[in-house]
């Protein structure tokens, strides 16, 4: 990206620790990634080009999670809303919690995980 984005007031992303991040490459393009949380497991995950997504071998979401690490997107403020209406007592945010509101926007919690590899047919394209 060149080392710059541009804030979208109505369209932003927050971390863990309560700092405003770069929205992230989403969703991701139909392919097979390899994926852990850095934890136990690594496995395939499949995303389909309709959006959906599964992983391999009977793993779950929370496998391939990295639990300390939090994101959540937050959108459409109310006329006057802003994300200095997030709370600072809310962070750092506790591995597995949710992300906490933010007065005025709609919010989406996201899981975190590492894409450690991909299907060879992809490594040039993305």
């Amino acid at each position: 990206r060149g080392g710059s984005w541009t804030f979208d007031k109505s369209d932003w992303w927050l971390e863990e620790h309560g700092l405003i991040m770069e929205k992230p490459d989403f969703p991701l393009p139909a392919g097979k990634y390899v994926v852990t949380g850095g934890r136990d497991v690594t496995t395939v995950m499949t995303v389909f080009e309709d959006g959906r997504w599964e992983l391999a071998n009977g793993a779950k979401l929370y496998d391939v999670t990295h639990l300390p690490c939090r994101a959540a997107r937050y959108t459409n403020g109310a006329p006057g809303a802003s994300p200095f209406n997030a709370r600072l007592s809310d962070f750092p945010v506790k591995p597995g919690a949710v992300m906490p509101a933010v007065e005025g926007f709609a919010k989406q919690d996201y899981a975190v995980l590492f894409v450690i590899g991909l299907e060879a047919s992809m490594a040039g394209g993305y």
